[in-house]
């Protein structure tokens, strides 16, 4: 009875960590974040773009490289301050590699962004 008390809970965890979607909430605006998610998702060795809203911050996408090509989505919406990214993979968990490597070259194009801006300012504001 114990023992298939504990394998139900420890199966119920799995399931439940295997149908969470990503979300993550990044401490910017939706509109740096966007940038970085459209910056990301233009090149064309790793994505190829089925559609994009820049007025709802939603866009549709192939993983290229994939044996099988799936609609990989992901939608902006803003949250407590910052911005929340749904991302629906077709994989889900942290043990999605399509769904890491996005992340992480949006976090990466985000960066790029970000340190670019004040030099932008700076130059702006010297300029008569």
């Amino acid at each position: 009875m114990f023992r298939t008390l504990i394998l139900s809970f420890l199966l119920l965890v799995a399931v439940t960590q295997a149908l969470a979607k990503p979300k993550d909430i990044y401490p910017v605006p939706c509109n740096d974040l966007w940038a970085a998610v459209k910056d990301t998702l233009e090149n064309p060795s790793n994505y190829a773009i089925i559609a994009m809203s820049d007025g709802l911050k939603k866009t549709s996408f192939f993983v290229i490289g994939d044996l099988v090509t799936y609609t990989d989505r992901v939608a902006l919406s803003d949250k407590d301050g910052g911005c929340a990214m749904k991302a629906d993979f077709l994989e889900q968990g942290s043990d999605n590699p399509d769904f890491r490597q996005f992340r992480h070259r949006v976090d990466r194009s985000l960066a790029k962004l970000q340190a670019a801006k004040p030099k932008l300012a700076a130059t702006g504001t010297a300029q008569p």
